[in-house]
């Protein structure tokens, strides 16, 4: 038996968690019902619904409509993320080690900046790459 073999099962759950969150996904749709949104844990949108009736709001109307259902969504996805990551974290050894960096920062959910940020981040690098 290698010293390592008691952390193989640790190991294992950590892999284990590592695909289940890779599987989470939020969705939400619009208050009107035209704009459903489908995103993974990393907020990236796996699949978007836009009605014809959204359409005809008009591009900033779709905009707004379009953001807060991918808010909405991302929050969904990161608390289901969260409460499988929870597993992890809630395991002694997982525990020992958190308390040996000496901190007890919480995991902060991705920043998903709103249409201001994106926009003033374009104009002053007239680029739509973050460098953050």
């Amino acid at each position: 038996m290698t010293g390592s073999a008691p952390f193989d099962d640790l190991a294992a759950k950590a892999r284990r968690v590592h695909e289940a969150v890779t599987l989470v996904r939020g969705r939400a749709q619009s208050a009107g019902g035209h704009v459903t949104a489908e995103v993974d844990a990393a907020g990236h949108i796996t699949a978007l619904t836009i009605t014809d009736t959204a359409l005809a709001e008009g591009a900033a109307a779709l905009a707004t409509i379009i953001t807060d259902t991918h808010r909405a969504a991302c929050a969904e996805a990161g608390k289901a993320a969260q409460a499988i990551r929870d597993e992890l974290a809630a395991d002694p050894r997982v525990a020992q080690v958190i308390a040996g960096t000496g901190t007890n920062a919480p995991v902060t959910p991705p920043h998903h900046p709103g249409p201001e940020e994106d926009e003033g981040a374009y104009y002053a690098t007239r680029s739509v790459l973050r460098s953050d």
